[in-house]
Order: C-alpha cells, then structure tokens, then sequence
C-alpha cells in the first residue's frame, strides 16, 4: 500500500492529570482497514491551556508527513480546536496562534486534510495510550 496515495485517519488526544499538573499528548494513525500504522506520545511538562492540544496536532502531522502519509483525516475531542482549524473560530491567545501557524504551515505539506470532532468517547484508542504514559 502507497502511504503517499491512500487516505489515512489521525486521532490525536491529549490528557492531563492533576495533582502533578502534567499534560500529554497522543496519536494513533490507522489506514481504512483500521490496523495500526503508528502511535506516538510525549509528556509536554505543565498542564496548559489548549497548548496541548496544539502540540498533539503538530506531532500527529509530523509524524504523518515522516511516513509520506498525503492524506489524512484528523478526528480531535476538542471541538474549540476543530473550529479553529477550520477557520470558524479566531485564535486570539499569541502563544496559540504560533502553534496554530505551526499547524497551518504543516497543512499545506498534505494533498488532503481534513479535521473533524469526535466525541472523547470515541477516541478510546488514544486516550489509553495517554493514559499509559501518565502511569
């Protein structure tokens, strides 16, 4: 199979755990018969206002583009991210934004690319690989 060619789909989730304050964030990237490709994760340090959620995107795409994946379907449980990566929803926050620009700049590497919201619920995949790490 031609990563460059076929459709792959991401989820990215990040997780924080209190009292430590620690954030996380974690990816899984599945072709269409939903075998796993790859799945990555990194502690970021302090918990931090959505700047998780922007680090997990940028290493989901990275990771996607190290893998020659073009094509890629990104399933997030943060709707406020989602509508910001599609442009309904202004990214105020200057540290956000740079993350966000970070984020649009790895965008035009892809042929395609979608982001959708899904609920946490259905991210379970990511959220035990999150999960893992933090223990």
């Amino acid at each position: 199979m031609d990563p460059s060619s076929t459709s792959y789909i991401g989820h990215a989730n990040s997780a924080s755990r209190l009292p430590q304050s620690l954030a996380l964030a974690s990816w899984a990237i599945l072709p269409p018969l939903h075998t796993l490709v790859l799945s990555n994760g990194m502690c970021i340090g302090s918990d931090t206002n959505n700047q998780d959620e922007y680090d997990t995107v940028i290493g989901l795409l990275v990771d996607a583009l190290a893998y020659r994946i073009l094509h890629l379907h990104v399933r997030l449980d943060s709707l406020l991210l989602v509508m910001q990566l599609n442009g309904v929803y202004h990214v105020h926050n200057q540290v956000l934004f740079r993350k966000y620009l970070r984020v649009k700049l790895l965008v035009h590497e892809f042929e395609t690319i979608t982001f959708s919201h899904v609920p946490r619920a259905q991210n379970h995949y990511v959220d035990t690989i999150a999960n893992n790490i933090l223990d």
